[in-house]
């Protein structure tokens, strides 16, 4: 059926026959075939139009180096563009890890996504708090804060981070409001507390005036990415008041963490509803990338082969990406299996090793990478 991952001896046949294909003919292999056998995931992104990704450590391993180089054209920093990461205290900000992931990125001709610049609930500054609790006037100093991190961050790397996710997060992890209120999952959102949603727009507008021709984004964590669900309809109610405000907006980013159970809308039955969605929000004049997409092989147990499940459901959301428009880009958490931030995350590290990625711990690819190229390859031209 296409579009659809049907049995795990297909997926094992394409994954043997890509093993066994030599280096050197997939390279010189001017063409994709549909299933996507014989060709690396960045072969498919460059095929497909639709850039394909993974998140990049601060130190950037051999091991790293070795599978990007291999299988994706895109980058996104994992933590090194964080405000904890960047600026220990509010009179310094270290540029090291910033300043060599731009650098390899550009020397490898890999796309650079820099996540994020504002993020309340975790990898915040951590010294903000204090900061604002001292100031005279709470709200102008958060202003002044988010204007200088967010000028002097973008302005460093003006022409050299093709996007940037502004906004991370800006949604109540459950729900369509924002954080309010301090909760023992998740801190309030000392941002919209302290300005309202407004400080959305301004950091946006600080972003554009730094770097007018770098693409600006939004990222949000969907537990439910369709259209009908509260939390993804606020989302789009939101890129709708940014368009309307003339907020310089220029993509979204669906987090497709798979960490809920099979009952979650990542285990969807067709892409239909996934691609509504896409749709939905680039119907508001925005891009859509899926960014964040892993998928916890300890959610499949009870399927008769969890490997091929994982793949189908990997299959499942690279098509719906494929088949709208709006989708220009799909980002892995992680090279290999060995890597995920699953295995010692608090809510998900009791079921390690979560396994959750295209490459085995070994480096080898999984049905999963085999299920990705040929969703990718359903591309409409």
């Amino acid at each position: 059926m296409a579009g659809r991952v049907t049995t795990s001896a297909l997926l094992a046949a394409l994954a043997l026959s890509a093993a066994a294909l030599p280096a050197s003919a997939a390279a010189k292999q001017k063409r994709c075939p549909a299933s996507g056998v014989g060709c690396s995931l960045k072969q498919v992104a460059a095929q497909s139009g639709i850039f394909v990704g993974t998140a990049l450590s601060n130190k950037i391993s051999a091991t790293e180096k070795s599978d990007i180089a291999a299988n994706f054209n895109a980058v996104t920093s994992e933590n090194a563009f964080k405000w904890s990461e960047m600026s220990k205290t509010a009179a310094t900000t270290d540029f090291a890890a910033t300043d060599r992931m731009v650098a390899w990125a550009r020397a490898k001709k890999l796309r650079l996504r820099a996540h994020t610049l504002l993020w309340h609930r975790l990898q915040n500054a951590p010294w903000l708090k204090a900061e604002l609790a001292t100031a005279a006037d709470p709200a102008t100093r958060l202003r002044q804060l988010i204007a200088e991190r967010v000028t002097k961050v973008v302005g460093r790397y003006r022409g050299k981070v093709e996007i940037w996710d502004v906004i991370n997060e800006p949604l109540a992890i459950f729900g369509a409001g924002y954080d309010s209120e301090e909760t023992p999952l998740t801190p309030k959102n000392i941002f919209y507390t302290t300005l309202g949603e407004g400080y959305i727009a301004s950091a946006f507008r600080s972003a554009r005036k730094a770097d007018p021709k770098a693409r600006l984004f939004l990222n949000e964590l969907l537990w439910d990415a369709r259209v009908g669900d509260p939390k993804s309809d606020a989302l789009l109610a939101l890129v709708a008041r940014l368009k309307k405000a003339r907020v310089p907006i220029d993509g979204v980013g669906i987090q497709a963490h798979a960490m809920l159970g099979t009952s979650s809308p990542w285990f969807p039955s067709t892409t239909a509803s996934l691609k509504r969605y896409i749709d939905a929000l680039g119907k508001l004049g925005v891009k859509v990338e899926i960014t964040e997409l892993d998928v916890r092989l300890p959610l499949l147990a009870d399927q008769p082969d969890p490997l091929a499940a994982q793949a189908a459901v990997f299959r499942r959301v690279a098509s719906a990406c494929a088949q709208a428009r709006a989708c220009t880009g799909l980002t892995v958490w992680g090279q290999r299996d060995s890597d995920s931030w699953l295995d010692s995350y608090s809510l998900t590290s009791a079921t390690a090793p979560n396994s959750p990625l295209l490459l085995d711990r070994e480096g080898r690819r999984k049905l999963a990478y085999q299920a990705v190229a040929a969703g990718l390859l359903e591309r409409r031209r």
